[in-house]
């Protein structure tokens, strides 16, 4: 009796939570609510399904493989589709991912499952590209084959620009080491390439105009970008962020539990895999079909949801630039949300595409608060890891210590060695990262924290 009752409660529970199912569908969503934070009701079930039975049986973090199928489908839609606000407002459906997670928390296996099916299409162009090779004879004058690429993983600027100029439907960047990729951008010579970076992530033309390189030009840019990092690593990045809004830009997945965990003996069901590569692989074969860029306007009821969420986030904005920083940019992700989530699901649910609808609109929603939410976990990381600009964290306490505007770095890690706060290279690593202090001439440091 008194398991049948404790059934019944843990029924309630889930139907309260989920809307009306199965006992054991509503407790495995209950489980997996204490997993994850992303909106699995944005996809279709099958996809939703597929994510469940990798999380069960393969050991997939849902965070991981959800968000890496979600930039999967923008990258298969690329130019094919746009959402038009107005006039003036064009939305692409490029995202720019980056996974956060410990070191072997498996980020790489819902990576090569999301992608397997566009890996496999630039499988197919490699070897169509190999076969056109050695038959082209150039003393016929043929023009010589072009090699079409769906994705790479480290081209310069300029080889990304021609590249995708070969293939005008979109790019994907999936660079191996998204540490290397960060790096390279905001090094020494770091600036300029952000700001490349910064009008694609925009959509707006590119025109390269230099001797050392042939003039090439981008008139509709559109690329998306996913990989995975550790988290110490991202936050030590954005304690150093310049902000001209870059890291904005970045679509943080995030866990609830960052951890790794045992293998199990069973293994995800094979026909269900299947099942989900199959079914895009038959997205990308009709988007292939796509000539011109079709746009499609908001729906009545979606644009007074846009415009009621986006005058939400007016009154925040005004009051922490921070926060002003990120709904900027989601604000217009919300438009490239829906977007790929009209196209995508229309088509697996065998729907004619004609405008982004009000279910659309809801569901971008949902996903904007799950990367809002973790945005401002990755601002908090950055004060936990590093404690470099809280006036609770750790440099506070060797600047009130140190007790003068002007410093030197010397008397710096003296004195977080002094404190017991850092030994040398970390104490120098909190120096350089802080936004408390600045650097005013070689070796010497000051702040105005002591006002």
């Amino acid at each position: 009796m008194e398991s049948i009752e404790k059934d019944k409660t843990e029924l309630g529970r889930s139907h309260l939570t989920f809307g009306k199912m199965s006992l054991q569908e509503a407790n495995l969503r209950l489980k997996t609510a204490e997993e994850s934070e992303f909106p699995l009701s944005i996809f279709p079930k099958f996809i939703q399904d597929t994510i469940i039975e990798l999380y069960d049986n393969g050991n997939y973090n849902i965070d991981y493989t959800a968000v890496s199928i979600f930039t999967a489908l923008a990258g298969i839609i690329g130019n094919s589709y746009h959402l038009r606000k107005h006039i003036e407002w064009i939305e692409n459906p490029s995202m720019w991912v980056v996974l956060v997670g410990k070191s072997g928390q498996n980020k790489s296996a819902p990576l090569k499952t999301a992608f397997k099916a566009i890996k496999n299409l630039q499988k197919q162009y490699d070897q169509e590209y190999e076969a056109a090779i050695a038959n082209y004879d150039p003393d016929l004058g043929e023009k010589k084959p072009t090699k079409k690429k769906l994705y790479s993983t480290d081209p310069t600027f300029e080889a990304l620009i021609n590249i995708h100029k070969q293939n005008p439907n979109g790019m994907i960047l999936m660079p191996d080491e998204f540490k290397s990729f960060i790096l390279n951008l905001i090094g020494y010579s770091g600036t300029s390439k952000q700001s490349q970076f910064l009008s694609i992530w925009d959509g707006a033309p590119i025109s390269l105009d230099r001797k050392e390189v042939e003039s090439s030009s981008l008139s509709m840019p559109c690329v998306s970008i996913i990989g995975s990092i550790q988290d110490d690593v991202i936050a030590s990045f954005k304690a150093k962020d310049i902000k001209d809004g870059f890291f904005e830009r970045i679509l943080f997945a995030i866990p609830l539990k960052m951890e790794k965990k045992y293998i199990q003996r069973k293994n995800p069901d094979d026909y269900m895999v299947e099942k989900f590569h199959s079914r895009m692989k038959a997205l990308m074969d009709k988007i292939k079909e796509s000539i011109n860029t079709i746009e499609l306007p908001l729906s009545e009821k979606a644009e007074d949801l846009f415009i009621d969420e986006v005058n939400k986030h007016v009154k925040p904005s005004n009051k922490d630039a921070a926060i002003s920083g990120i709904l900027s940019k989601l604000d217009r992700y919300i438009l490239r949300f829906a977007l790929v989530l009209e196209v995508s699901n229309s088509f697996f649910e065998g729907q004619v595409i004609e405008q982004v609808s009000e279910s659309s609109m809801k569901k971008a929603i949902m996903l904007k608060d799950y990367f809002f939410s973790n945005a401002l976990k990755l601002n908090h990381m950055v004060l936990n890891v590093y404690e470099d600009n809280s006036k609770e964290g750790k440099v506070f306490q060797v600047l009130k210590k140190i007790g003068k505007r002007e410093f030197t770095n010397k008397e710096f890690i003296e004195m977080a060695n002094k404190l017991n706060i850092a030994k040398e290279s970390y104490a120098y690593q909190l120096l350089s990262n802080t936004k408390l202090a600045h650097k005013k001439q070689k070796g010497v440091y000051e702040t105005d924290v002591l006002n």
